[in-house]
């Protein structure tokens, strides 16, 4: 076979290598944009059944905003429902007011703590050094007692001279020997020991690792009381029930008496209104309910925060509720059992 066959030959077989790389290229791609494919169909199948479930939810918000419309526009029913919406409005209010209660709280203890680790971390520190202290000294005064110890043996070895003095010498040489080898080890000992203490003066506090489990009762359970004296502040005409009541039914299920009783109903809601306003002044006797809530309160476990809703005690029903309301809580009312101003979102755990 001819150079110029062989080189034809040669030159075919890289075009069909070129060409069946070209081809697995393809297939790849092929693959490749096959995958992308049925992940857009997918998405857009996702977004589609999106697109109609937030169609669904813009019709039934129509339909429930024309049912509203219908609703205020009856007189009988326009007057029940503007108390319905001023009992949910109360509601909002009473829980946003103990969230910022129950965030100060937690900030004040977190400080708390952290101060007091940071405090702790100070004396510690002092202790040690105080102790390394102690420690450098004694190194440095054994050092100090056998380099005096050296020059006086030093000085008594180059008095020494003679043939006769040969022997004292020499087992004086030995002796040096032995103390400079202590002498060595000791201030050995000065260096390592300034340097621990070095590392000791250096260091700096760990990261605070967070609220303790006592911390988080603290907080807990004056959050508890104060959710508790909300109630009580708001029991006058059954207001903080009523207002519970509202955030568990829809405005169309509500009636509350005669439109005489709505009435006073919305006088005792603005007055209610303005308390929830006085954050700063609803502190009074706080710290009494909470101490008296602390001592008594039990936990299922030493890791709970959240103390057992047995333990917290019930707030009496009030007492002179307007005349004509279809419900009313005679049992008492546990702040707990009855998440009062959802007081389980703002809980530490």
């Amino acid at each position: 076979m001819g150079i110029s066959e062989r080189l034809g030959q040669l030159l075919q077989g890289n075009r069909q290598s070129a060409e069946d790389e070209r081809l697995l290229q393809l297939y790849w791609n092929r693959a490749e944009l096959k995958k992308e494919l049925v992940r857009l169909q997918n998405e857009r199948y996702e977004l589609i059944e999106e697109l109609k479930k937030q169609e669904a939810a813009v019709l039934r918000a129509g339909e429930r905003m024309e049912e509203l419309q219908q609703h205020l526009g009856d007189p009988d029913a326009a007057t029940h429902a503007l108390v319905y919406f001023q009992l949910r409005a109360l509601w909002k209010a009473c829980a946003a007011r103990l969230a910022r209660f129950a965030e100060h709280l937690q900030n004040q203890q977190q400080d708390r703590e952290r101060r007091r680790q940071l405090i702790e971390f100070d004396q510690t520190r002092r202790r040690q050094l105080a102790d390394f202290d102690r420690r450098v000294g004694e190194a440095r005064n054994e050092a100090q007692k056998l380099e005096g110890q050296m020059k006086e043996m030093e000085a008594r070895l180059a008095s020494m001279r003679g043939f006769w003095n040969y022997f004292r010498r020499r087992r004086l040489a030995d002796e040096l020997e032995v103390v400079r080898n202590q002498w060595d080890t000791a201030a050995t000992r000065v260096t390592d020991v300034s340097d621990d203490r070095a590392a000791i003066e250096d260091q700096q506090p760990s990261e605070f690792p967070g609220m303790s489990i006592d911390g988080k009762r603290i907080v807990n359970t004056a959050v508890i009381a104060y959710a508790q004296q909300m109630v009580s502040q708001l029991s006058t005409g059954g207001l903080a029930l009523l207002a519970k009541e509202a955030t568990a039914k829809a405005v169309f299920e509500m009636r509350y008496g005669s439109r005489e009783d709505c009435v006073r109903l919305m006088a005792l809601l603005r007055e209610a209104h303005s308390i929830a306003g006085r954050e700063s002044e609803d502190l009074a006797g706080l710290k009494e309910h909470t101490d008296s809530l602390r001592a008594k309160a039990s936990y299922r476990s030493d890791a709970d925060t959240t103390p057992l809703t047995d333990s917290i005690g019930t707030l009496s029903p009030p007492t002179s509720p307007v005349s004509g309301l279809e419900s009313i809580n005679r049992a008492g009312i546990n702040v707990l059992v009855d998440d009062y101003w959802d007081l389980y979102e703002v809980l530490l755990k």
